[in-house]
Formats: C-alpha cells, structure tokens, sequence
C-alpha cells in the first residue's frame, strides 16, 4: 500500500501541512450537523429539505472553478493562491449569522464551495510539492486521512460547543480553526515551481480521465456519510439521546485512528478489495445497528462501525485514484477524489434532510443501507475490473 523509501515524509513542512488540511475540514465540518435545524429556525418559511439542499450547493459550486485549476496553479504561486482562498473561505463562515434569508445563504454556500475547491486544489498540490518524489503516494495518503479525521472530530467539536452556547459561538470557533489552518499553511516553505504554460481551460488538476468509474462509485459511498452527518443530531434528540451526539462524532474519529491502525496491522499484506469490502460491510451493520436498537451504547458503537467502515473503504479509493493516475497527475488524482467526496457528501445532505421531512428517521437509515449494498455491487462488478485494467503503478 505504501511506497518504501529511505526518504523522510514527516518534514516540518509536511507536519504542518497535514494540521492546516485537518483544520480546515474542523472548520467547515464543524456546523454542519448544526446548521439545517438553523436555518429552519431563522427562515420561518424555509422547510429542512431546502435547508438540505442549500447546503448542498457547497459541493456543486466546486464544479464552476474546476476547470480552471490547472491555470490558476501554474499560472500564479500555488501557495499565496491557497492562502488567499483558504482566508476566503473562512471569512465567510462570518457571513452565516448576518444574513436575513435563504436566497443569501445559497449564494454564500456557492462562492465558499468555489473557493472550498481552490482551497484544496492548491493545498494539495503544495502538499505534493514538499513530499519526495519517492514518498508522494504515501503523502497523499497521510495529507488526505488529516482530512477525514477533521470531518469526524469538527462535528464532535462543533455539538460541544453548541451544547453549553449557540450557533453564533460555534461559527466563531469555525473561524479561529479556520484562520489557525491557514497560520500553518502560511509557514510551509515551497520550491520554486517553473510554469509549463497550461490552458485556460482544462480538465488537468480537476478531472482523471481514467477515474469516472471509481468517481462514481465513492460517490455512492459518500452519500451515506452526508445522510449521517446532517441527521443524526435531529435523531437523537427524537429519542432523547441527543447528548451522545457529541460521543457518536468521537466514536467515528475513533473508528478512522482504528482503521490507521488496521491498515498498517491487520491489511498490511490484504489486497485493496478485501479492505473495501470489510469497509462497506462495516457501513451496512453500523446501519443496521441504528434500526434495531435505540440506546446510548448501541449509538456509540455505531458510530466507531462507522468511522472504521469509511476508514477502510475511503482511504483505498484514493489509492485507487493515484494508481489510476499517471506520475505527473497525483495532484488531479487527489483533487477527483475530494470532489467525488463532497459531491457526495452534498447529495448525503440534501436527501438525508428531505427524507427526514418526508418520513421518518428510519427511513434514512434504510435508504443508507441500499446505498451501501449498490456500492458493495458497484465495487465488486465494475470498479474493480476497470481499475486493473487501466492502473498505471
């Protein structure tokens, strides 16, 4: 799975690359579960569905500046780009508490989702840049898992707070992790980069040629986690559990150290099929689990089924993406994962609240389970065949 190397990956550089990474997801992360029940509070008219699906916007705002990464990245410093976008973005987490009604928080959620896209584009890239060249797959894997780890415990951070204070708090504190992350990045020493001349317009930094098939496939693994993410604090309160909300994030940032851990000690020497299997399947009980038994410890230990589930799954896909790629494409490689993520996540978001305001809190589950079974059949019948056939390491 990782690239041996005598090379050392844990720079200074790089140590401080992976904290901005993992602060910045803390911070976006962070009101989520928070913020559709928010917005139904402050815009009387507004329902949760729409709520869901203004927050979704997010990711498909990633889609309007996606093109155009390769030339902003060759054409200026990819750092003072990431720096500037990165401020950007959290400033407008500022903006949430100060607008008067829906219309407004959409056309927020689509800049910051643009900006969110550059953010990462960029971040990643500089990530690359400091990484030996002999050490760059493992990078990509350890930059990426700082992110995974900053969507479980932004959330557990973000419900703490809101327990003892309000939503205006836990925007403040989205911001200060925001702007510590973007202290980290402004630390990061880069080489100099010469430009290549890329084109204005182009699917390099963006899109990997051969990684539809597996983009397609993370998506309908990422669904179930923006199910999750945007419902599971309204479920709780409606069985009076909504305390363990806070332990339930925790136990998913548990669940993705325990599958660090597994990864090094249990798969060390397993092929990439066995840990997305265990991890879809992992996914499938932890639902499971949330539809039969309502209680404290069943909700915590669903939670680290869920951490460890995605851990498994999530980290190979990104594998997946960099064999795909071609030595010079581990930039677009990681920047088509994280959009087939969030993209995802989006989709998660807005279906998870509509179905919730449709029907009830099972049916989220359920629906989370047939997602789950679809990308276990995607896996096994699609992507695996197209990825040995088209890997390139």
């Amino acid at each position: 799975m990782y690239t041996v190397s005598t090379a050392k990956l844990w720079t200074s550089n790089f140590v401080w690359a992976y904290i901005s990474n993992f602060l910045l997801f803390v911070s976006l992360y962070m009101f989520l579960p928070i913020l559709p029940m928010y917005m139904v509070a402050k815009f009387p008219s507004t329902t949760l569905g729409e709520a869901g699906i203004v927050l979704a916007l997010f990711a498909g705002a990633m889609f309007l500046v996606g093109p155009f990464y390769s030339y902003i990245i060759d054409t200026y410093k990819r750092k003072d780009v990431c720096m500037f976008s990165f401020l950007t973005v959290i400033a407008i987490v500022g903006g949430y508490s100060l607008i008067g009604c829906l219309f407004w928080m959409a056309v927020l959620r689509i800049i910051q989702g643009a900006l969110f896209g550059i953010t990462t584009a960029t971040s990643s890239t500089v990530a690359i840049d400091i990484t030996s060249t002999t050490r760059r797959s493992e990078g990509n894997i350890h930059f990426n898992w700082a992110g995974r780890l900053g969507m479980a415990f932004g959330p557990m951070f973000g419900l703490l707070l809101f327990s003892f204070s309000d939503l205006q708090t836990v925007l403040y504190a989205s911001i200060a992790a925001g702007f510590a992350g973007f202290l980290c990045m402004a630390i990061i020493k880069v080489p100099f980069r010469a430009p290549i001349g890329a084109k204005a317009f182009s699917t390099d930094r963006f899109l990997l040629s051969r990684g539809w098939v597996t983009s397609g496939n993370l998506v309908l693994i990422s669904i179930i986690f923006g199910m999750l993410i945007s419902t599971i604090n309204v479920y709780a309160a409606s069985i009076n559990l909504q305390y363990v909300t806070i332990r339930f994030f925790g136990a998913i940032g548990f669940g993705f150290i325990l599958a660090m851990i597994a990864n090094r000690v249990v798969f060390v020497e397993a092929d990439f099929r066995a840990r997305i299997v265990s991890g879809l399947i992992l996914i499938i009980l932890s639902l499971l689990l949330l539809i039969t038994h309502y209680n404290e410890i069943s909700l915590i230990t669903s939670g680290v089924l869920i951490g460890l589930g995605f851990g498994l799954a999530a980290s190979d896909f990104l594998v997946l993406f960099v064999n795909l790629s071609e030595h010079c494409q581990r930039g677009t490689a990681n920047t088509n994962y994280l959009l087939a993520w969030e993209v995802g996540v989006g989709i998660g978001v807005a279906l998870g609240c509509n179905l919730v305001e449709s029907g009830s809190y099972m049916i989220v589950f359920q629906v989370g389970i047939i997602f789950a079974v679809i990308a276990l059949l995607y896996f096994l019948l699609f992507t695996t065949k197209h990825f040995v056939k088209n890997k390139k390491r």
